[in-house]
């Protein structure tokens, strides 16, 4: 496959983990770009969420986003705020893996911010039957995070990997 079809992979990849966990895909992503040797070559997206000061604030706020979703008092991740924060953390994270790969960043960016969209309303659908149940909700939102992690990370290698 072409570079350019494997960013478009990893947007999607990225925009999904996105709708799960908004701080995980922009954390995992600026991680994997801050390890890359061609980083400084690649386009100010990427060369932004890669910046140590950005790993600085996104690794607490990913694991804050971590524990804080299996709360009873969770916030809906399909309100109004959270999905626009959804979006443009996808569309975000996508134009940064895009930039990285020196690739044209709009289309990525629709892809990461449209499947955050619908990963965030398909998720909350399969756990919201289920947060009146502190332990069942607290499994089902472990499980959703390891899924979100290997999904990430697949995405970035598909990504990120020269073929």
């Amino acid at each position: 496959m072409s570079t350019s079809s494997n960013v478009l992979w990893g947007a999607l990849a990225l925009g999904l983990v996105t709708g799960m966990r908004s701080m995980l895909a922009p954390t995992l992503t600026s991680r994997a770009l801050a390890a890359r040797d061609d980083i400084d070559e690649a386009g100010e997206p990427a060369r932004t969420l890669a910046a140590h000061r950005t790993q600085q604030l996104l690794m607490p706020l990913a694991a804050g986003e971590l524990l804080g979703d299996k709360m009873t008092f969770a916030p809906d991740r399909t309100n109004l705020p959270s999905m626009a924060f959804r979006a443009l953390s996808g569309g975000v994270t996508a134009a940064a893996l895009a930039s990285a790969r020196q690739q044209p960043i709009g289309l990525p960016m629709l892809i990461g911010a449209t499947a955050a969209l619908v990963a965030s309303k398909v998720g909350l659908s399969l756990r919201k039957p289920h947060q009146a149940r502190p332990l069942a909700n607290a499994a089902l939102g472990l499980a959703e995070d390891c899924l979100a992690l290997g999904i990430g990370n697949a995405g970035l290698q598909r990504a990120l990997v020269e073929r």
